[in-house]
């Protein structure tokens, strides 16, 4: 396949984001290039193989793309793919276990359902839940039908859904924790169990922003959850197989060095060269998308612009990133309790939502009396389709920084990633009796791991935090793929929003916009 040519658009980088947005330019009828440095697709969405465990290397939900106010849904509707990958349902939200909730609290699926679960649970606080939830609802659904008549360009649906932005108006700059506070006041178990799954998200209810929190948050409560069968690598390379039919071509381990600048100031090209420094060829375009953080592209860019390129993005703090503990089950995870998709287990110490914030740090020393709070993902309670001839997988995740393992030897490090892994399965024995002699393989990624694999800077995964918007809703929605270079855009979570629906979403902005 030859690596040099002329493109209609090249995107760097084949994460969700890319791939999305490359996958609607093909589409549209262009001719599509994209350079991924990895021999594999997909990035964050894809798996791996170890041994005989198949692991996901970051999708545990994600909200149901067959509702049409999930920001999915457009999407993979127009690519004809919302039929095509097999979406396979979550029966509940999670099982909240401990902390300020106390005794095993399951939600289920829908905002009345979720509101009675958690009113039966917090009987005081029954009037407040129903208003939170109430508001929650009506910014996800708007945000969609905003979203719908933009995809649709319907003047009518646009009118439609501005009829009913006043939710977001009035807490365009509210916090997580002012909106939790606003209507739970002192229930801290009642904000825990609705916030469980933080970590999804960010790590500081006091600096994350509440519109953010209702949209993503929204979408599992509304919409119920699905995970997809056979792994999120299917996505990836439906995707992929878009741009490749459409007469695109697809660029496996090869690396994005340089991206030339026109007189004019767009884009000309970009060069590109193998794993071992081979010489640089060329794909020559005016239109370039790439899945990667601001701080990376800059440095393909000529040394003159980078300063100003990236100015916009130098008060923005890069997302949190996660660490992730990997089992192989030999026994189904529910012959020793483990029954559900997803359980939370959130520690003794914790008192409040917000001490999230202070979890991540405990990663920075060896294991002590205090663990993290632990989401624990069970792939045998649905048909996931990663251990037919394998080991089951269970996943257990948490709020990690790249601080945590910066200045350390690789043998400390190592040292210090088993001592967390055995101190994650020895809180899994004691809960689950048996747990531990049945998980024949064991993995634990770091912060670290995810910067080294996906190259975002301290192995953020959802992009920027979603903190709070210091602007008043006038100014617009505080991230957009456009950057301050004509014809080069940001198809990643970095130009919109975190996780599988935003990196999607902020994609097929970035390629609206290229069009």
């Amino acid at each position: 396949m030859a690596k040099n040519g002329t493109y209609d658009a090249v995107v760097i980088g084949s994460g969700l984001g890319s791939l999305t947005a490359a996958a609607i330019l093909s589409r549209a009828g262009k001719r599509v290039a994209v350079v991924e440095r990895n021999r594999s697709l997909g990035g964050a969405a894809s798996c791996y193989r170890t041994g005989k465990l198949t692991i996901e290397a970051s999708l545990h939900e994600t909200a149901d793309p067959h509702d049409p106010r999930d920001l999915k849904h457009a999407v993979l509707s127009h690519l004809g793919l919302l039929d095509k990958i097999e979406w396979v349902p979550i029966s509940n939200l999670h099982t909240v276990i401990g902390g300020p909730v106390g005794a095993p609290l399951q939600l289920g699926h829908g905002f009345e359902t979720i509101g009675d679960d958690l009113s039966a649970r917090f009987p005081e606080r029954a009037a407040g839940i129903r208003r939170l939830l109430q508001r929650m609802d009506e910014i996800y659904t708007m945000v969609g039908s905003f979203n719908t008549a933009g995809e649709t360009r319907s003047l009518s649906k646009l009118l439609f859904a501005s009829k009913g932005s006043w939710p977001m108006v009035r807490d365009w700059r509210r916090s997580l924790d002012e909106a939790l506070e606003r209507d739970l006041g002192d229930c801290e178990g009642a904000k825990c169990a609705l916030g469980a799954n933080l970590a999804y998200f960010a790590d500081d209810p006091r600096k994350t922003w509440w519109i953010f929190f209702a949209v993503a948050q929204g979408g599992y409560f509304g919409s119920g959850g699905v995970y997809i069968r056979g792994g999120s690598t299917r996505l990836s390379r439906a995707l992929a197989k878009i741009v490749k039919q459409s007469g695109g071509d697809v660029f496996l381990g090869r690396k994005a060095t340089d991206i030339d600048i026109d007189n004019d100031g767009r884009p000309a090209g970009v060069r590109h060269s193998g794993p071992n420094g081979e010489a640089a060829d060329r794909l020559a375009t005016q239109s370039v998308l790439a899945g990667c953080a601001p701080s990376m592209l800059a440095e393909l860019l000529p040394e003159t612009q980078r300063e100003s390129f990236l100015a916009p993005y130098r008060r923005l703090t890069p997302s949190i990133s996660l660490f992730c503990a990997h089992f192989g089950m030999k026994e189904p995870p529910a012959n020793f309790g483990l029954g559900g998709y997803s359980t939370i287990l959130l520690p003794d110490w914790m008192r409040s939502l917000n001490d999230y914030a202070s979890a991540a740090g405990l990663l920075a020393e060896a294991p002590g009396s205090r663990l993290p709070p632990l989401t624990v993902v069970n792939y045998g309670a649905v048909d996931s389709g990663l251990d037919e001839e394998g080991r089951t997988l269970v996943t257990v995740a948490g709020v990690d920084h790249i601080d945590n393992w910066q200045r350390l030897s690789k043998d400390d490090e190592r040292a210090r990633r088993m001592a967390w892994l055995d101190a994650i399965l020895a809180e899994l024995d004691r809960r689950y009796p048996g747990f531990a002699n049945a998980a024949e393989e064991r993995i634990f990624v770091t912060a670290r791991s995810t910067r080294d694999y996906l190259a975002t800077p301290g192995g953020a995964i959802y992009g920027f935090a979603p903190e709070p918007p210091t602007k008043s809703i006038l100014a617009g929605i505080p991230r957009s793929p456009r950057t301050s270079i004509p014809g080069l855009f940001l198809a990643s979570s970095f130009g919109g929003s975190g996780g599988f629906t935003g990196a999607m979403g902020a994609g097929a902005q970035a390629a609206r916009l290229a069009l």
